[in-house]
């Protein structure tokens, strides 16, 4: 059964949001063949949307280009001790947006993504390096055991001030 979210469940969505840089992306390759990989992340200060900086060289760059629904999911890392399942995580269904060099919004998404991950400062200069806009439609959040919740656009927005 899934829970309604409160002020202690919104923290923590925003959290495992917030907390983290990494997270496993899915997309649809060749022939709707699943494919998942690893990806950095960088989040809107409002939850509405999440930046990649993604290579022509990978193969979810190219997934992404020809169809643009995908899945990304965050999840708190495995320490080793505790039982695994009771990891927050966030799964989200996603539209996938390539951004232009010399779109408007690309300066703010760049400036937004090292703000996260300065260390990718010199992946900026490389011609195969596009930033991809992923836009949620929804998706679940897992606290633990009995602790799912149903996530909206709306649901986000209101973690992203929590």
């Amino acid at each position: 059964m899934l829970q309604r979210f409160d002020e202690e469940s919104m923290a923590w969505l925003a959290a495992v949001v917030r907390d983290h840089r990494s997270a496993a992306l899915a997309s649809l390759g060749p022939g709707g063949s699943p494919s998942v990989s690893l990806v950095s992340y960088a989040d809107t200060r409002d939850l509405s949307a999440f930046w990649l900086h993604v290579s022509d060289l990978s193969a979810h760059t190219a997934h992404l280009r020809h169809d643009p629904r995908c899945g990304l999911m965050i999840a708190a890392p495995d320490d080793g001790e505790s039982e695994p399942l009771q990891k927050h995580r966030l799964m989200l269904d996603c539209w996938a947006d390539v951004l232009e060099h010399d779109d408007p919004e690309y300066p703010a998404a760049k400036a937004r993504y090292l703000y996260k991950l300065p260390q990718h400062e010199m992946m900026f200069g490389l011609g195969d390096f596009h930033l991809v806009r992923l836009t949620p439609s929804g998706g679940l959040f897992n606290a633990g055991f009995g602790k799912a919740y149903r996530v909206t656009p709306s649901i986000l927005g209101r973690a992203g001030k929590a």
